[in-house]
């Protein structure tokens, strides 16, 4: 461990550290418990310390009314659950036995991090919101705009506003409602992706699993802004009833005007494909339905579909009229239990329907 220097303790508590004072004292204080010297050259130093600390921003009588109140509350709560097992005294001595080895190791901890404290108020906290498969929620933001998350979706957001813009990460598909604020825009983050809007509403489909992020406005204007790495593009701005569709490995995007109205409809419980790859309908499927659908000849790929189901409508019911309307045959393979006796995802597998089959 070395020898103890007090000296340099002393001016790094002062305020005065020098290169490599910081790792000595970590050092040193590792084997606190053992070290008679080191427990009287600090006592010394604390007896040594004014009463008052004279810090910017500090309220010695606010702080210490807290501390007051919080120990108060915690010491008759305590006492209580004590009282009723009658070991109060017992309990109070090992307490303050555990109290005095803790003490002067805290103390330096405190000391080493008192800028962190002073800005703990500042530091923001986040909700998350998660929608599992098979599933949509409902979701209320702090400003007052609402929204819809997609199954498999999860959403993080501060529990307070604060700064110039009101910031939401997403991770899947949501839908926004976003109340107007022309000073503090709202700000959706996906993996790759930006969606800039100050009042109006929107679909965001940007699951990290997927290659193609997908923006759809229905009304208002949001601006989109791509950015990969060290490449960042603004893209421009939507207009109601158009989507914006970013291929995050290209890094390429494309606008297109599209029914808004039947795009965001999942929301509402209904499933709508318009001329969608078959693979993204299988993708979809997955998502509404929690199943692992697995598409087993490439074929298939190569066909596009065009649907609407309602929420009633089972996944049984739907793979029934996907059979009728594409070559598809349908292998149910159901669902297997893991090595921890729980029940895996089922299983359904889609084979390209030829005449032998």
């Amino acid at each position: 461990m070395g020898k103890v220097d007090f000296d340099t303790i002393k001016r790094y508590l002062d305020g005065n550290e020098q290169k490599g004072d910081r790792e000595k004292i970590i050092s040193w204080f590792s084997g606190y418990e053992e070290n008679e010297d080191l427990h009287r050259q600090y006592n010394r130093y604390w007896l040594g310390l004014p009463d008052v600390l004279q810090v910017d921003g500090y309220d010695e009588e606010k702080m210490l009314g807290k501390i007051y109140h919080k120990i108060k509350l915690e010491e008759l709560q305590f006492r209580e659950k004590l009282r009723k097992r009658n070991v109060v005294q017992k309990a109070i001595s090992i307490i303050t036995k555990v109290a005095a080895v803790l003490f002067i190791p805290m103390t330096i901890f405190v000391l080493m991090n008192w800028d962190r404290f002073l800005s703990a108020e500042d530091q923001t906290t986040f909700s998350e919101i998660h929608a599992p498969k098979g599933t949509h929620t409902k979701f209320n933001l702090p400003d007052g705009s609402t929204g819809y998350l997609n199954g498999g979706s999860t959403v993080w957001f501060p529990t307070v506003y604060r700064g110039k813009s009101r910031e939401v990460t997403l991770e899947g598909e949501a839908y926004f409602n976003v109340r107007s604020n022309p000073k503090k825009p709202f700000v959706v983050s996906g993996t790759n992706i930006k969606v800039v809007a100050r009042g109006t509403s929107f679909n965001v489909e940007a699951y990290p699993e997927d290659n193609i992020n997908k923006i759809t406005l229905v009304k208002g204007s949001v601006e989109i802004i791509g950015n990969k790495e060290d490449q960042v593009q603004d893209f421009g701005f939507l207009t109601p009833g158009s989507m914006c569709v970013f291929n995050k490995e290209k890094f390429s995007y494309r606008f297109m005007h599209v029914d808004a109205d039947k795009i965001v409809s999942w929301k509402d419980g209904k499933l709508v494909f318009i001329n969608e790859p078959f693979d993204e309908v299988v993708k979809k499927l997955n998502r509404r339905y929690g199943v692992n659908i697995v598409i087993k000849d490439e074929k298939l790929k190569d066909y596009t579909y065009l649907a609407t189901f309602v929420e009633d409508e089972t996944l049984d019911e739907i793979l029934k009229l996907l059979k009728l309307s594409a070559p598809i045959e349908v292998v149910d393979r159901g669902r297997k239990i893991g090595p921890d006796g729980s029940y895996k995802e089922r299983t359904i597998e889609f084979y390209f329907k030829t005449q032998n089959r």
